[in-house]
């Protein structure tokens, strides 16, 4: 067997040639002018191990490769003097998933000079992607899925599941559906699409909103509406005239459309026990009427309205009901009110009061918008009595 002795230097007995090299700024070498013979092929070796070297700084993003997991650590080799060490995430979904070899992106969050240190976070660079996720999320309305954690005085705090973290946010009450729920507690532990409310990163805080997501299936689902199909929803809420009530337009469909039932078209049966319908009561109706804005008309007897047969020219006995500064509404039927504008109002010297009858007639209808404009239905003919020589267009509203 051969045996080949090579000549080396101890360096450890030799002054430090490097005395320049730092996390800052290595020295240049360029020949043998610039250090001792003896140091150069040792410099050409370093080198070669430090072409990747630059400066770090916190905050910056590093790719390397994972040596070795101790229990508290990760050790990130990325070509440099030491080890980038990392933390263990917290989550063990997001640990479960690293192993030794695996190639990652570390962010760079504190660096030491004595002793030399550098330390990272996997978590904080997942945060970091997740917030600029978040942000485009927010700038172009896209559902997010989220599940409610806690019930709060003020609503509820709630947690999205984005690439492997849990980022926490809050929802409001008024905001976690389309109305007000009846029952606070009937959405805890769901899991739901919602939307960003407000952005407000460098704070931390995400507001969302369930009432945001169900307002931009409104639209489609209006669309799937069968006219004289029975249909179940929730009452939301009662006013002295109708029963404002949350349903969904098909079996299976989101439950995000509300529709209000006239106190004329509720089932007779339920007249004098008004006060017993409590919102979360569970009512059967129809579809009478889809309007502007898309508001839903509701019924609970199907039968012809004043809507139906309504024209301009038309004269009704009315009631007036109130007098306000734009005018005097009219009561028409039970469920249906029009308007004598002011203008009319004076022209006509008339002396009106609450509960008094009068003969009206119809000279504008707005149908998508529920909207009926009268005059007195004597109006025209007196002005030609007490000026033959003016004309007046009963159809014109001032």
């Amino acid at each position: 067997m051969n045996t080949e002795f090579i000549v080396g230097v101890n360096i450890s007995e030799l002054p430090d040639p490097f005395l320049n090299l730092t996390n800052d700024k290595i020295r240049k070498i360029r020949s043998s002018r610039d250090v001792n013979e003896e140091y150069l092929a040792l410099y050409e070796e370093m080198q070669k191990t430090f072409t990747n070297l630059k400066e770090i700084k916190v905050n910056d993003v590093i790719t390397g490769k994972i040596s070795y997991i101790s229990a508290k650590e990760i050790f990130v080799d990325f070509g440099y003097k030491d080890y980038i060490y990392v933390d263990k995430p917290k989550k063990s979904n997001v640990m479960t998933e690293l192993q030794v070899g695996d190639e990652i992106d570390v962010l760079v969050t504190e660096v030491n000079d004595n002793p030399y240190l550098i330390k990272g976070s996997i978590t904080e660079l997942i945060k970091q992607n997740v917030h600029n996720k978040m942000k485009f999320y927010y700038d172009n309305n896209l559902p997010l899925t989220s599940s409610v954690k806690e019930m709060i005085p003020a609503g509820y705090m709630m947690d999205i599941h984005m690439d492997n973290i849990t980022i926490e946010a809050f929802m409001p009450n008024t905001l976690a559906d389309v109305n007000k729920l009846s029952d606070a507690n009937s959405i805890m532990g769901e899991t739901f699409e919602v939307m960003l409310e407000t952005l407000q990163q460098e704070k931390g805080v995400y507001v969302v909103s369930r009432r945001k997501f169900l307002q931009t299936l409104i639209p489609e689902e209006i669309k799937k509406i069968k006219f004289g199909n029975v249909y179940k929803g929730e009452v939301t809420g009662t006013t002295p005239f109708g029963v404002f009530v949350q349903f969904s337009s098909t079996e299976n469909g989101p439950t995000c459309l509300t529709g209000m039932i006239h106190k004329a078209n509720i089932d007779p049966s339920w007249h004098d026990k008004w006060n017993q319908i409590v919102p979360g009561m569970v009512v059967d109706f129809y579809v009478k009427e889809i309007i502007k804005n898309n508001k839903i008309i509701l019924t609970q007897i199907l039968k012809e309205s004043l809507w139906d047969t309504i024209k301009v020219g038309k004269i009704f006995n009315g009631i007036i009901k109130d007098i306000k500064n734009f005018g005097a509404l009219i009561q028409l039927d039970e469920e249906t009110t029009g308007l004598i504008q002011t203008t009319y109002i004076n022209k006509s010297g008339k002396k009106l009061n609450a509960g008094d009858e009068l003969k009206v007639k119809v000279i504008s209808l707005i149908r998508d918008d529920r909207k009926i404009y009268l005059n007195f239905a004597d109006f025209k003919e007196k002005r030609k009595e007490e000026k033959s020589g003016e004309t007046f267009e009963s159809n014109e509203i001032s």
